[in-house]
């Protein structure tokens, strides 16, 4: 673009391009996406950005555009619009533009866009560097402060690299002016501190910091060698000492304040994670440093929230490091002798030693009961601004009690708690000091206005949920629970009703006799009748554990279910927040899995299906998919009565597993298990609408392997509910979306093909050996091989196997394949399958697969073609290895085929029938010809049908084939 008319247009649209008219701004932007790949258009954007008399804004939009170039443009590549001489004048204009830009948002990306292109090619920029030591050498405050700000972006993003010679580059830069910004860091600091307000200095002093933070943790292998780290680390924990008391002097709650404190604090925590040996030399310092703003009077009064988190998570993480464990001694037994043997390496540092060292004098007895007492009784108990918001927002209080994950890297009281549990699985010290507490507070509440006790005993309740695996062997909760629970819980104090209920949900699972439980379900049951919610939502969420204990009996719950059912489901219906709704539901779904077909007898079934529908019309996801999990759960309960649920389950499952839905992310996997554990109870005969569904399995085959199961499982129930039909209208078209994916899976999901294949012969004898056209090839040319594991190729034999005795002209069919892709004659293909069924048999596991496949070898025999008749010793071999390995003697001492005597009928009733499918199952193998054919009458016939159809004379010559050994094996059969 020419130079003048270029700018004023670019301008002119990067004008347009912030305009609020969409249509200005839609034709802005596209004449922008079109530019940026034309050279000369960044060092544009540059003069349009360094020109203070254009509009700010443009100047802002065009840095951004300038950034995003960079970002996708900088790389050497052949198609590069950015040349050699461009690239040295954009970097020219960038090192002059930073000293006198005003716009403070503007230098930002400025300063973001040296350090990408820092990143790409510091090398091949060597003025750099020292122009930006230069600029911090400035005394100009406004020159230095930028030059400190482009200086944290590139030190941030080279800290990044990790190649060798990358990593050398940075650590050498470290060294360079490490020490520099240290100096100038605290002289910043000092003037901030003898100013008597917050002025420049500390915002140079907070990126001067920044900078630090990145050198001393990246730009060291061994921070602690360096004495410039060393003398830095004391120095930042004295300065955070001194930055409190300032703040607490000067009442300054400026947030540029406390964020260069927080700063501080973080750069002992990333010494401490990345480089735990190189904290030893500092490990006292730390721990006394954690300890005072932690857990003294006078430093608490000093801190705000986020270093009082710091605090507690640094006294953590130092407790957890397994660096600072010294190696264990173990007593053993060496000789006749007892000696300790102890558990270092070579590798074990002498830091180590030196840490662990450091703790054992830290946490001494005294030292862990003031831990211990401070976080129980200072940071446990309920802040007035919790109780606050409990009485505003109950239901948002209730969320964040129960927040969870990574929050005690953010929040107070989760950081306390961690840190509480932390002490109690490495001192037992703790133990002593928390029951000491407890004894305390023993007597029962007695004034239920005391709001100073019942906070302390909702603290010490939390303390002794949370500790529960630690407490169980020192503390019987079933006499605290009868002696002082039950009592606090007739008395009008909601704090201790919530706290006690979320208690009997963290020791259920921990040690609770089974006497105790009527009494804790009783309780729990007064919980959620609670006129208040939190009350309310606190049991349901106890209940969940207590019902999702190994322990439970349901039993022992039947006399409270159908009243806790009535009031969860009152509960469900008067929370408001989905999150909420959610849990309540989880626990409704664990009941109803939990009580099985038991809770059909509650009224509030129906009332619950009714609602249902409500729920899922909510734009919330996660809801949608609790709904899904409460419908499954609902299914299995119900059983063949759950088909009145079909109106609204049908649509549930349409939404859920149809892959142009963008609600199937969320609810596949389980609107897949809903629609299997729908079609376990279809009825016989079955309802049209379950064949409507089918639309959505076929794509649902070929997306990935992590579906292919409970669609293969699907596909194997509609093979059972649809034998003829289904096989007919689809099954073609499932083994052609098979055939295609098959080649990919692994050994699991071929597997899961396979079986599904021979269901599909197995239920559709007329329709099936058809449907199975697209996958025949692969199967035939599997077995052909013969290469696979003992366990697949079991599968292809019997599909194989099947297709033999059903369909011959199927089977005849896969022979051409094969034959038509290895350049054979179908014979020879024949030839060598019979060869792989004969000598792999063996290695089958399975009774009834080794039976099926010496069925199919006998029909082939009984066919007379030569090839196979020249493997009578092989087929004789064979089945007389599956007789030997199915023949069980009878009541009467008779040798029988043990799989043809089962009588399904006679099992129908004795065995477990959960599903009308599992009654199909048992119908299918009834007729099945593993369970119906007797192979040693059908080896005796198919022998007599040979030597009638070849002749005696041919017949002697064939037996005489076989080995001496087979025969005398195959013998006994014959007789």
């Amino acid at each position: 673009m020419e130079e003048s008319n270029g700018i004023c247009m670019l301008y002119e649209t990067l004008k347009g391009a912030t305009s609020q008219n969409p249509e200005v701004l839609k034709v802005s932007e596209q004449k922008l996406a079109s530019w940026e790949n034309q050279s000369g258009f960044y060092t544009a954007l540059l003069k349009i950005i360094s020109n203070p008399s254009f509009d700010s804004n443009t100047r802002f939009l065009a840095s951004i555009h300038l950034k995003n170039g960079i970002e996708k443009h900088w790389r050497k590549t052949p198609n590069c619009i950015i040349g050699d001489e461009e690239r040295a004048s954009i970097k020219c204009s960038l090192e002059q533009l930073m000293l006198v830009e005003p716009a403070i948002n503007i230098v930002t990306q400025l300063a973001i866009v040296i350090s990408k292109i820092a990143r790409l090619e510091i090398r091949e920029w060597p003025s750099l560097l020292p122009c930006l030591l230069e600029w911090i050498r400035s005394s100009h405050v406004d020159k230095q402060y930028r030059a400190l700000l482009v200086t944290y972006h590139v030190i941030k993003i080279l800290s990044t690299k990790r190649l060798t010679g990358d990593r050398k580059i940075f650590q050498d830069m470290a060294k360079e002016i490490f020490d520099y910004l240290c100096g100038l860091w605290d002289s910043l600091f000092m003037a901030w501190a003898s100013s008597g307000a917050s002025g420049d200095s500390i915002h140079r002093a907070h990126y001067a910091l920044k900078v630090l933070r990145i050198l001393c943790v990246r730009g060291y292998k061994t921070p602690h060698e360096s004495e410039s780290v060393k003398k830095f680390m004391f120095t930042v924990m004295q300065r955070a000492k001194e930055t409190l008391e300032i703040r607490s002097t000067r009442q300054d709650t400026s947030t540029l304040l406390e964020k260069h404190i927080i700063t501080m604090w973080k750069v002992v925590a990333d010494l401490l994670e990345i480089h735990p040996l190189s904290f030893v030399p500092f490990l006292s310092a730390g721990l006394e440093f954690a300890a005072y703003f932690g857990f003294s009077e006078e430093g608490r009064a000093l801190v705000f929230e986020r270093v009082a988190i710091h605090a507690l998570n640094l006294m953590k993480a130092i407790i957890l490091c397994t660096e600072f464990r010294a190696p264990r001694t173990l007593e053993a037994n060496i000789g006749g002798r007892r000696s300790s043997v102890s558990m270092a390496t070579p590798e074990t540092s002498p830091l180590t030693y030196e840490a662990a060292e450091v703790k054992n004098r830290f946490f001494t007895d005294e030292t862990l009961t003031v831990l211990v007492r401070v976080l129980a009784t200072r940071y446990l108990p309920l802040s007035q601004i919790e109780l606050e918001s409990w009485n505003e927002d109950p239901e948002e209080f209730a969320l964040r009690m129960e927040e969870s994950g990574e929050t005690w890297k953010y929040n107070l009281r989760q950081s306390a708690e961690t840190l509480f549990v932390t002490l109690f699985k490495e001192f037992h010290k703790s133990v002593e000091v928390l029951l000491g507490l407890l004894n305390e507070f023993q007597a029962p509440l007695k004034d239920p206005l005391d709001l100073q006790t019942i906070l302390a005993k909702d603290a010490l309740y939390n303390a002794a949920g949370i500790t529960a695996y630690e407490l169980y062997d020192e503390f019987s909760f079933d006499t605290w629970l009868t002696t002082t629970l039950i009592h606090e819980l007739s008395l009008p104090v909601p704090v201790l009703h919530r706290r006690i209920t979320w208690l009997v949900g963290q020791w259920t699972g921990v040690k609770v006799s089974p006497d105790s439980r009527p009494t804790i379900y009783a309780l729990l049951r007064s919980g959620l009748s609670s006129p208040d919610i939190v009350v309310r939502l606190s049991s349901s969420q106890a209940l969940r554990l207590c019902l999702d204990d190994f322990e439970f009996v349901p039993e022992q719950f039947l006399p409270f279910m159908q009243d806790t059912f009535h009031y969860l489901f009152g509960l469900l219906k008067d929370v408001r927040e989905s999150d909420n709704k959610m849990r309540v539901l989880h626990t409704m779904s664990f009941l109803i899995e939990r009580m099985g077909p038991q809770i059909k007898t509650s009224a509030q079934i129906a009332a619950l299906t009714q609602y249902l529908p409500l729920l899922w019309n909510t734009e919330h996801n996660m809801l949608k998919a609790a709904v899904v999990s409460t419908c499954i759960q609902l299914v299995h309960a119900l059983g063949s009565d759950a088909l009145a649920l079909r109106e609204f389950v049908f649509p549930i499952i349409r939404i859920a597993t149809d892959l142009n839905t963008p609600e199937h992310v969320y609810l596949l996997e389980d609107g897949l298990d809903l629609w299997h554990a729908l079609m376990e109870y279809a009825p016989d005969p079955p309802e049209e609408s379950f064949i409507q569904l089918v639309e959505n399995l076929i794509p649902l085959l070929t997306i990935s392997t992590e579906h292919l199961k409970p669609s293969v499982a699907l596909v194997n129930c509609y093979s059972l509910v649809y034998p003829e039909v289904f096989a007919e209208r689809f099954g073609a078209l499932v083994c052609t979306e098979l055939n295609s994916s098959i080649g990919d899976m692994r050994v699991e999901g071929i597997t899961m093909v396979l079986r599904g294949v021979e269901t599909l012969l197995r239920t559709s004898p007329n329709n099936g050996p058809h449907a199975a056209k697209p996958i025949i090839g692969k199967i035939f040319q599997a077995a052909h091989d013969g290469l696979d594991t003992p366990m697949l190729l079991s599968l292809y034999l019997s599909v194989v196997s099947r297709l033999l005795l059903i369909s011959e002209p199927i089977f005849q069919l896969g022979l051409e394949f094969v034959a038509s892709s290895e350049g054979k004659t179908t014979n020879e293909v024949l030839t060598t399958i019979t060869d792989v069924m004969c000598n792999k048999v063996s290695y089958i596991v399975q009774p009834e697969r080794k039976k099926l496949i010496s069925i199919a070898l006998l029909k082939l025999m009984s066919t007379c073609e030569q090839n196979v008749l020249h493997r009578i010793c092989g087929i004789f071999l064979a089945v007389a290895e599956t007789l030997n390995d199915i023949m069980k003697s009878d009541l009467t001492g008779k040798f029988v085929d043990s799989l043809c005597v089962i009588d399904f009928e006679s099992t129908r009733e004795t065995d477990e029938v959960v599903t009308e499918n599992d009654l199909r199952k048992k119908r299918l193998a009834a007729r099945d010809v593993v369970y119906t054919v007797d192979l040693i009458q059908l080896f005796r016939n198919e022998v007599n049908n040979l030597r009638i159809r070849v002749g005696d004379a041919h017949f002697t010559e064939l037996v005489g084939t076989v080995d001496v050994e087979t025969m005398q094996l195959a013998k006994p059969f014959l007789e």
